[in-house]
């Protein structure tokens, strides 16, 4: 049994602003920090074999602060980093609606092929991520990937196989929790999301 947990970063001053992030690099804040304590105290009696984490500081810092007490391999990995925001990178989602009503609207529904304008779409940020969990877990059997929101639900909706139809019914994780994926195989389209936010 192969099992993956897809645990987001904790929060920043732009979460808390309700501004859209993307792959700008913003650290956390105190709450993010109290959040990642947290969440090194809930994981800390699951024995994973390896950890992959995005690049940016935001999942950076957290994985630091999850692993800290731990013996476990922690790589950097430049695909599992947040969905490339565009145009919309740095506003908030009000004015993110008010200049592309349309574009946000599809990307609320939400509809796996509608990004940010300029930037990625929940396919290629979920493919790339969910490639290199598979990577991974060629040698891990229980792997934790620290990384964003977005990417983070589109490579769990590439992992499980669904239909495109189905992406809305994968959860958002807020910041610091985790989705749990299992399968048998470790294949592509074989995974089931079996706990979420937990």
């Amino acid at each position: 049994m192969k099992t993956v947990v897809f645990l987001r970063h904790g929060e920043t001053d732009w979460n808390a602003q309700g501004r859209y992030q993307g792959q700008t690099d913003i650290p956390l804040n105190d709450i993010g920090r109290d959040q990642a304590r947290r969440a090194a105290r809930r994981w800390g009696h699951t024995e994973f074999d390896a950890a992959i984490v995005s690049p940016l500081g935001r999942a950076d810092e957290t994985g630091r602060i999850i692993l800290r007490e731990r013996n476990v391999g922690f790589t950097t990995v430049q695909n599992v980093q947040e969905t490339q925001g565009g145009d919309w990178e740095g506003l908030l989602y009000t004015q993110i609606a008010e200049r592309w009503p349309d574009e946000h609207a599809a990307f609320r529904l939400p509809d796996f092929d509608a990004g940010p304008v300029g930037g990625e779409t929940p396919r290629e940020s979920g493919n790339r991520t969910a490639q290199a969990v598979l990577d991974s877990l060629e040698n891990a059997t229980v792997l934790l990937v620290i990384s964003h929101g977005n990417t983070l639900r589109a490579a769990a909706h590439v992992l499980t196989g669904h239909d495109d139809e189905d992406y809305a019914t994968v959860p958002r994780l807020t910041n610091c929790r985790a989705h749990v994926l299992q399968s048998n195989t470790g294949k592509l389209g074989t995974f089931t999301l079996t706990q979420t936010s937990v």
